[in-house]
Formats: C-alpha cells, structure tokens, sequence
C-alpha cells in the first residue's frame, strides 16, 4: 500500500464521517419530532489485501452503513388531545396516504405504510389523520354486536353526522310494592269504566288517591322526541295480593276521555312477597302518551326486581329505572381505550365503538424502509406485516423522539475529530509526495 492509496483511504474515511454527520444531523434535527426513531452509523472495515499473507495485510479502508433503531422505545407523555395515541411495545400504527380528491372527498391509496407517529386528530371528513398526513386503518365495529367486522383493516372514518335517534323499546324497573295493610283496595264501581282498562278524566282525583305513585321515566318515540311516562300502582284484589299499572296516556284528557290506561295484567303476589304472574317481564303493546307513539314497550324487572314486602310507609320504592331509546345526538369526542376499541361520545350521552385498532409488528423492524413522516413500507428484510400480541395503546398519549441530544453532540464532536485526523492524513501524504518529488530535482 502506498502514499497514494494512504490519500485514497483517507478521502474515503472523509466520506464515511460526512456519512456518519448527516444522520448525527438529521437525528438531531428531529429530535422533537413525535414517534421519531433515529438512525445510528455503523463503520464496516475493508481489506483489499485480505487473501495475502498476515505479515502483509494493512487496515483497508471503510464502509458507513445506517442502522436503524426502530425498536428503540421513546418516552410517553400525556396529551389534552382525545385522539392522540402512543404505543408501548413493539407495534405500528397501519396507514394510508391521500392520493387526490374527488367531488372534494379524500382518495386514498391501495399501499398500506406503518407509523408510530399518533399525534391523530379528526379531519373534515371524520378521518384520522396524523401530523405527517397519515390516515389511520383499523376494522369496522358492527354497532349491533359490538363485534369487528371481518379481519381487513379500512381507513378509519368517523360519522360526523348526527347518530340516529333509537326509539325506546325496553324499560328496566326495580320496585317493591307495600304490603301493608293501609293500603285499600280501589272501587271503580261508581267510575265511568268499572273494568279498569282505563280511567278517564273525570275519575282521575279519585284514582289519585286510591293508587300510588310508581315512577316516571322519559323514554323516545322513532323520532326521538322525549315522552314522559308516568306509573302509578293499584291495589285490586287480596288472596292473593293483586296490583295493577297504570300509565299517564294523556294529560290534558277531560270528562269521560281516558287519561290513564291500564298496563294490560294483573300482578299477583304469594304471601311471603314474591310476584307469581306475570313473572320476569310485562310486554305493552302500543304504549302512546300524549300522542306520542313510543311503540311496543317491555317492562323488564327479572325474577325479583318486583316484590311485596311490608315497609314503614305505604309507598311503593323505586330503586331502579331505566331505557334504552335516546334522542339524536352530535358527535363530542372520541377516546380510545388499552385494547385499541376507539369509542365515539354524543351530545345525547351515548357512546358507539365506532373501530378497533390493529397494531403490526415484524420480523426484522431494522429492515424497514424508511418513508417520509416516521411512516416505513414493507421490505424483503423486513418481512410481512404481523399483527402485535404484545404492544398496547394509550389515547391521550404521545410517544416522544428517542434521539437523545447529549449521545448525539458525543458523537458528533468524535466524527469531527475523526474528519479532521482523515484530512490531516491527506495532508501528510501530500507533504510526502512533494519530498518525493524534491528527490528528482
């Protein structure tokens, strides 16, 4: 090896630690950048004279590669925003890019990428798009099961519509009717109708005070608008304890027109409290109030949720209510849970698993090839897309860049030093040609 193959090594080595500059550089230029995994610089040797005897082999020259530090975990910090997500473990988000628009609606590519950027947000179109322009994939919830639909992954779109109203079809009620022995039984004899199936206006002060109060509850029509039900309770017979329901069908009724109408069924009671008929639930055909057609209704209460125990005073106790109808409501907010089931939150209270987010993990992460925006596409080193059994998700999260400034100005002022040591060879080798010269002078 001689002077000039000294000057040649030695401009390759200038080479190498400019190599080695820029990813120090770009490390450090996006060391605020969310999910960023920087790149590191490995030097491989080369020996020309590898073949040649040991007492004649030298140093060679030199190679810089990249190394990836994909599987470098950053550090997690909270975020106020809902949609933004940070993943612990080894996980990708899967992504998409936007090709164009059509009618001003997003296109979107066919090519899948994988990104541990989630600083998410909700666009226009009720997309979930990151800070680099990635749309967030995930699968479908069937909003009826509570199931994924399929195993394919569809880029995410929220309804930024208003959810549908849901007519109320179920009423879960809790109660205990008194036992005791205050309580009269009604007389309808001298009433407009004597059989109970409704009571009309003019009975109404009388029924009042021969029943008891059993609630009230708001429940929806198909439009969703709100109707008020109101219960009340009473006593028809004894031997056994007979009670019936009645419903408010309409409060501004007057003279022999109903106002309250009868459940439909006698409610019978043994002698230690217990309901023997009709047992678990009660369907109520065509309940309407006020107008408001609410629809076939089913009282739930179970195999105890109604009984007859004797009580300080003789008043029936509610201890539950509910429905299941609801009003139409706006999209508020979303929020994902450590399972990645990512849950929308309406202005009427509701909530809808809208999709569940798949991370990806792979083989050999280091062999990803690098996209703009922290994003990776798929490479024979890398391996196929798997999906992650082993990473979880937190929302209201982001997860930092894991270059750390202090490692890279080390390394940065050692390829200085190196760059300078090369270009001071160059310099020697110069100085020796120029002696070699002198010679033939």
């Amino acid at each position: 090896m001689g002077i000039f193959d000294a000057m040649i090594t030695s401009v390759v080595g200038l080479q190498a630690q400019a190599y080695a500059l820029t990813n120090i550089s770009g490390n450090i230029a996006n060391s605020q950048t969310t999910g960023f995994k920087r790149v590191d610089t490995s030097f491989q040797d080369l020996v020309s004279g590898a073949s040649t005897a040991s007492y004649r082999q030298n140093a060679g020259s030199v190679l810089a590669l990249s190394r990836a530090t994909n599987t470098m975990q950053g550090s997690v910090s909270t975020s106020s925003t809902a949609t933004h997500l940070a993943i612990s473990g080894d996980g990708y988000f899967q992504v998409q890019t936007k090709i164009g628009e059509s009618d001003g609606k997003t296109l979107l590519g066919d090519a899948k990428y994988y990104t541990r950027r989630g600083d998410f947000e909700v666009d226009r179109e009720g997309y979930l798009v990151n800070g680099a322009g990635y749309y967030l994939m995930g699968r479908t919830i069937d909003t009826t099961t509570g199931n994924p639909v399929g195993d394919a992954t569809t880029p995410i779109q929220l309804p930024t519509g208003l959810l549908a109203a849901k007519a109320s079809t179920r009423v879960d009620y809790n109660a205990n009717l008194p036992a005791n022995s205050s309580v009269g039984l009604i007389d309808a004899s001298t009433w407009g109708d004597t059989t109970l199936a409704t009571v009309q206006a003019a009975d109404d002060s009388e029924f009042q005070a021969a029943s008891l109060n059993g609630g009230q509850i708001t429940c929806y029509d198909a439009k969703g608008s709100a109707v008020n039900v109101q219960m009340r309770w009473a006593k028809t017979a004894t031997s056994p304890d007979t009670w019936n329901l009645f419903y408010k069908s309409d409060s501004t009724a007057t003279g022999t027109t109903a106002m309250w109408t009868n459940a439909g069924s006698d409610f019978t009671f043994d002698s230690s409290g217990k309901l023997t008929s009709p047992t678990d639930h009660l369907d109520i055909a065509g309940l309407t109030v006020d107008g408001n057609d609410i629809g076939d209704i089913r009282l739930a209460y179970g195999d105890d949720g109604l009984t007859e125990y004797s009580t300080a005073g003789a008043t029936v106790t509610v201890n539950s209510i509910a429905q299941d109808g609801y009003a139409s409501g706006s999209l508020t907010g979303v929020s994902v849970d450590t399972s990645g089931r990512l849950t929308a939150t309406y202005s009427n209270g509701q909530q809808v698993d809208v999709a569940e987010l798949t991370l990806f993990s792979f083989a050999g992460d280091a062999g990803l090839r690098r996209m703009d925006g922290g994003a990776f596409a798929v490479s024979r080193e890398s391996g196929p897309a798997l999906e992650s059994s082993g990473a979880t998700i937190t929302g209201q999260a982001l997860e930092a860049s894991n270059v750390d400034i202090a490692d890279e100005f080390s390394k940065m002022i050692i390829t200085q030093q190196a760059y300078s040591a090369n270009s001071k060879v160059i310099s020697t080798a110069d100085n020796m040609m120029q002696d070699i010269l002198a010679i033939v002078r």
